[in-house]
């Protein structure tokens, strides 16, 4: 009946039929996967900006406690760790405002202080 697959399709101008109709569809299901990655797979800007800005305070407070270890030590069992720390605390707080000027994230840093510095507990700050 037909001596090749080009007269099964209608010969060569089948195939690039068949071609282009086979870019398209990938073409499509590409849109189709980045328009679904966009709608539930990527976190918003100000997620993005939350999080880098709790990543950055916990980095900043991590690194007193590893090199100020001695000073750590002595504020939590005088419960006057602020006073302890005052310059090295001053120094990240400044850190922290330069890379996050937002105003909406400023108390994630007061929040690490005492989370990380202070184990939870608010007193051992030593500030009324």
């Amino acid at each position: 009946m037909f001596d090749s697959i080009d007269g099964l399709f209608g010969g060569e101008k089948s195939i690039e039929f068949m071609e282009s109709t086979a870019i398209l569809l990938i073409s499509i299901m590409v849109i189709a996967v980045l328009a679904l990655y966009s709608i539930f797979g990527r976190k918003n800007d100000s997620t993005l900006l939350e999080n880098d800005a709790k990543r950055f305070a916990k980095l900043l407070i991590s690194e007193i406690k590893l090199y100020e270890n001695y000073k750590v030590e002595r504020g939590l069992r005088n419960n006057n760790l602020y006073e302890s720390l005052r310059d090295e605390i001053g120094e990240a707080r400044k850190k922290y405002k330069m890379r996050v000027p937002n105003a909406e994230f400023e108390s994630y840093f007061d929040d690490t202080l005492i989370e990380i510095l202070a184990d939870g507990d608010k007193s051992k700050l030593g500030i009324k």
